[in-house]
């Protein structure tokens, strides 16, 4: 692809830099500004364990797919795919 501007970056040259981007060690203006986003997601992967672990319970104690893609509001095909090699 060709550059439009002078200095402008191609779309290859500006993945290939965000791609280099290391989080751990990338510079933020205000470590503080992201904390709030970083604390969603550790609570979005705390509430996904949290479900996991309800749905096999659920399967053990007897329940369903029907009944499992009920709670979960998905087909219980999506549900069967998501879960059925955890079971």
């Amino acid at each position: 692809m060709t550059k439009t501007k002078k200095d402008a970056l191609t779309i290859e040259e500006a993945l290939a830099r965000l791609e280099a981007i290391d989080p751990a060690t990338a510079v933020y203006r205000d470590r503080g500004a992201i904390a709030p986003i970083e604390d969603a997601v550790r609570a979005r992967d705390d509430a996904e364990r949290l479900v996991d672990e309800i749905v096999l319970r659920a399967r053990r104690d007897g329940l369903t797919w029907i009944e499992i893609a009920a709670g979960l509001g998905v087909s219980p095909q999506a549900a069967r795919k998501k879960y059925m090699d955890r079971v």
